[in-house]
């Protein structure tokens, strides 16, 4: 089971926080350059995370860096994701959100990742989504 939120603020106010915390024996934190704020950093330390590990978080890159807490350890990771996953994951901002409904609306929802990735300046990627490469074992084969 996941359970992913935006704000650890919701969690903590949250009548059940205590049962979604513990339940959650793996938790992944995304940067933050405000987790050495106060107020803040109180919420990181209910999480369980020590000082170390806030302004390892304080100091991670956004949509690159990634903080792994677990029975097992703890540690800053890099997902490093292409700029085509990034292209579908990292577009929470409202100027995305906006360009999504525009292009669901006047193309559909059908040819939506075309359109997605030619908007997002990857028309190679595109391209790849109406010719995909030949896998080299079926170079050279007849087409069916």
């Amino acid at each position: 089971m996941v359970f992913a939120t935006q704000s650890l603020a919701d969690i903590e106010t949250s009548a059940i926080a205590t049962a979604i915390i513990e339940s959650c024996p793996t938790r992944i934190f995304l940067p933050n350059d405000r987790a050495l704020e106060p107020q803040i950093l109180a919420i990181y330390r209910r999480f369980g995370l020590n000082d170390r590990q806030i302004e390892i978080l304080s100091q991670a890159a956004p949509k690159r860096d990634y903080y792994c807490q677990s029975a097992r350890g703890n540690r800053l990771f890099e997902l490093g994701l292409g700029e085509v996953a990034l292209a579908f994951t990292a577009t929470s901002a409202k100027a995305d959100q906006l360009a999504i409904t525009t292009l669901v609306e006047a193309h559909g929802a059908q040819d939506f990742a075309n359109h997605w990735l030619r908007h997002r300046g990857l028309d190679w990627a595109a391209d790849m989504l109406r010719d995909p490469p030949v896998p080299p074992a079926q170079m050279g084969q007849p087409k069916e």
